[in-house]
């Protein structure tokens, strides 16, 4: 008979309790798992550093992270995903003239993994496909920020706090992040401002609204602009009402043609 690995079987007990207990302070994880206080807190530190648990800030409790949340999930592929997004996007670009790009979170970033592919009306990098965007310093980070579930939000700020430097900073500005969440979700887009994000497009300035599926964001769409292109009207009557029927149009169709793996 294999032998158990003890370590091994002690953490997978520590997960099971969190998962059925979430939130659960430390107090009721000692409790439940009779391990010694000492062990626990090993036990823990480990899980927080593999992203598989971590710990709120206003009460202190565990909980499972939204990485582990998603193994038995059904996940959007990102190849699926551009290959749906083109012709929107590019549908989207005849129709408002400024080109578009779709991105999905990856760790603490928002990845574009799909762009306009028509001939570029602004001097944008042609290999934006793969670049990562700060998700407290972009639009389709906002969007996504302030329409993700209250754990993932949770579990992102945590993670951007203990990575320090800038974001951590931002992430640890409660007014600051409560803020921006309550405006884009009353705008019902994300925006960016000139000068923010990314080199070394920082003359563009950008919406960007979630595409849901099953009430849960699976990725965030785009539309980008020099500055002083587009006035606060245009982007409200116009630019936003088109941007939000292309994610829906993405929406239905990876609902229609099963693209989900």
């Amino acid at each position: 008979m294999e032998k158990q690995i003890r370590v091994l079987a002690r953490g997978l007990q520590v997960v099971e309790c969190i998962r059925t207990r979430s939130p659960a302070p430390l107090a009721e994880i000692n409790r439940v798992t009779g391990l010694p206080k000492s062990t626990l807190l090993r036990i823990l530190h480990t899980l927080q550093q593999m992203g598989w648990v971590y710990r709120g800030r206003s009460d202190e409790c565990y909980r499972l992270s939204y990485h582990l949340q998603r193994l038995g999930d059904h996940l959007l592929s990102a190849d699926a995903l551009a290959e749906a997004a083109g012709p929107i996007l590019d549908a989207l670009q005849d129709d408002v003239f400024w080109p578009s790009y779709v991105a999905v979170r990856k760790g603490l970033k928002m990845e574009v993994v799909e762009r306009t592919r028509k001939k570029q009306v602004i001097a944008v990098n042609p290999e934006m496909v793969g670049v990562r965007a700060e998700i407290l310093r972009s639009a389709i980070g906002h969007a996504y920020l302030a329409f993700c579930s209250d754990t993932e939000r949770g579990e992102i700020l945590e993670r951007l706090i203990a990575g320090g430097g800038e974001p951590g900073k931002l992430a640890a500005d409660d007014s600051w992040v409560a803020s921006v969440v309550e405006q884009v979700r009353l705008r019902g887009y994300g925006e960016r401002q000139a000068h923010c994000w990314p080199a070394p497009a920082n003359d563009l300035c950008a919406i960007a609204v979630p595409v849901f599926r099953d009430q849960r964001v699976k990725a965030c769409i785009n539309m980008v602009w020099p500055e002083g292109a587009v006035d606060s009207m245009t982007i409200e009557h116009q630019l936003f009402p088109r941007l939000r029927a292309a994610a829906d149009s993405l929406a239905d169709i990876l609902d229609n043609e099963d693209l989900l793996p």
